[in-house]
């Protein structure tokens, strides 16, 4: 059996709104996972029961099939060790490369039946975590088969800085592999076509006359985040706005703090903009579609290092809009300057103040720094605009063929297919070289460790404990109830309950539970805690 496997929440924010650029690329790999991948079975857990919960309530609305749905498995963090025991697996991959891949090796050499290659994708790699997420990952026992997936060619060039400065700090490199996969767009996005009806109902809702060019911005409306917006406007008001021949209008849509969305209001109204510039902020995701529709070219002035790719970009394409964006980390492997849009030159080089305070800066003050030393280059951003703005008939011959590389190499059945190969060559490897020893564990530093001291007492083996009240009657938190599940809490507390007023040792309740020796010995602590147990003297 070809068994996927992960630990990682990829619905972080479950039914909520998904404006971030990495909620929203995990969002669709999940799902076009299940829709177009071939494996046998996808086993998901992760510490959180809500999330599994969530994870199976949203895939049933995904429009899978009955065969898909059987499946998608959730285990919990207390079943995964016997499950990792007796089942094998072909690969276990996450959604992010720093959050659980330096401590996911630990899991593997401690249970796994098989060998089996640990991949994860980047998303964003700005601010100091990158740093000490590479260190982790140098001391990690990772193998050989295990690979970070960089959705560019400048985000890998980025990762093997940061790893190598990891690996200075760490004393040892990380062993594992760096790898070049791009996310994609859902097929649908491509197979359907742009549904005029939709843009005219999006510009009636908005107020724009039909005679009007439509210039999107999507994405964050944020310089400390995304891209400065305000070079862009002075742009739009001095060059673009005068020397057009059609009315345009510049839509700004993504989301937005309130003090982001002042900002940005603040520059409209410099710029005398108020009539020419609409902004729609934190809007529905099903919205999405019809701004697409209702806009005739992306622009995308992206300034910023928080930005590792360029999903917004791929929408625009897919919708058939040509795209003016700069020439900037993940857009160069996008956007073929003058074929499906206009790459604009970027100049960058002074980021001294970033670099040398950059450990003592709030991180959005440091990327705001960072960005604000990244110039675009203003007249061919202008010139490039008014182009497009004056040619329909280039807006349609760009967004024709950058449909097309999107169908050709960006529909997300072609992206799964991609990773299920680059899979297959990591688990053969896997198989050749076995499973790497287990190593040091010295960096996974956990909280018994370190706050040990804090109770008055350490509960030891030789302690005693009654049975206190009915553990029916107490319901534990979500998040804790598989690692207290009745029938344990009832075998804990029936052998309390057999030693009378005497009680029975901890040591003797360990003996007694089937359940591995950590879960029992929270479980005690828990039902100690509510009362459930009580301490003898």
């Amino acid at each position: 059996m070809k068994r996927f496997g992960s630990i990682y929440p990829f619905l972080e924010h479950g039914w909520g709104p998904r404006h971030v650029g990495r909620l929203v690329a995990n969002y669709e790999f999940v799902k076009a996972l299940l829709l177009y991948g071939s494996y046998d079975e996808y086993v998901f857990s992760n510490s959180s029961r809500l999330n599994l919960r969530t994870f199976a309530d949203v895939t049933h609305g995904w429009g899978l099939s009955g065969t898909q749905l059987a499946r998608v498995r959730h285990v919990s963090y207390a079943d995964l060790p016997g499950v990792l025991r007796t089942e094998s697996f072909h690969v276990f991959h996450l959604g992010g490369w720093g959050w659980f891949m330096p401590g996911l090796h630990d899991i593997r050499a401690r249970y796994a039946r098989n060998p089996w290659p640990i991949t994860a994708v980047t998303h964003a790699l700005h601010g100091p975590d990158p740093i000490d997420y590479a260190v982790r990952l140098s001391h990690a026992g990772l193998a050989p088969y295990d690979a970070i997936f960089c959705t560019s060619a400048d985000g890998r060039t980025a990762l093997h800085r940061i790893l190598e400065r990891g690996a200075l700090i760490a004393g040892r490199s990380y062993r594992g592999r760096l790898e070049q996969m791009p996310l994609g767009i859902d097929d649908g996005r491509v197979d359907g076509p742009t549904d005029p009806a939709a843009g005219a109902q999006c510009r009636a809702r908005l107020g724009i006359p039909s005679d009007t060019t439509v210039l999107l911005v999507l994405g964050r409306l944020t310089p400390f985040q995304k891209m400065d917006l305000a070079p862009l406007l002075r742009v739009f008001a001095r060059r673009i706005v005068p020397a057009s021949a059609r009315p345009v209008k510049l839509l700004l849509a993504g989301g937005a703090t309130a003090d982001e969305l002042l900002l940005v209001k603040h520059a409209v109204d410099r710029e005398g903009l108020q009539a020419h510039v609409i902004v729609r902020a934190e809007f529905p995701d099903g919205e999405k579609d019809g701004l697409l529709a209702a806009a005739d070219l992306l622009v995308s002035p992206v300034d910023n290092t928080q930005e590792t790719f360029g999903l917004s970009l791929l929408e625009a394409m897919a919708a058939g809009l040509p795209v003016v964006a700069s020439r900037f980390d993940g857009y160069k492997d996008l956007v073929r300057d003058g074929v499906d849009g206009f790459l604009v030159d970027t100049y960058g080089g002074a980021w001294a103040m970033a670099d040398e305070w950059f450990d003592v800066t709030d991180l959005n003050v440091a990327q705001l720094q960072q960005s604000q030393s990244v110039a675009v280059d203003l007249d061919q951003l202008a010139d490039r605009i008014l182009r497009l703005v004056a040619d329909p008939d280039l807006r349609r011959t760009m967004g024709a063929a950058g449909r097309a590389r999107v169908d050709a190499e960006f529909r997300w059945s072609r992206i799964i297919a991609r990773y299920e190969a680059m899979w297959d060559r990591l688990a053969v490897q896997a198989q050749t070289t076995g499973l790497p020893p287990a190593g040091d564990h010295a960096y996974n530093f956990g909280p018994g460790r370190a706050f040990s001291h804090y109770p008055s007492q350490q509960l030891g083996a030789k302690q005693r404990l009654v049975a206190g009240d009915d553990p029916a009657g107490v319901r534990p938190y979500e998040e804790v109830a598989d690692l207290v599940e009745p029938p344990l809490l009832a075998a804990l507390h029936a052998c309390a309950a057999g030693g009378g007023a005497e009680g029975v040792t901890v040591a003797q309740l360990q003996a007694t539970s089937a359940a591995p020796p950590a879960q029992t010995q929270f479980a005690i602590l828990w039902m100690l805690k509510y009362g459930l147990l009580r301490v003898v003297g």
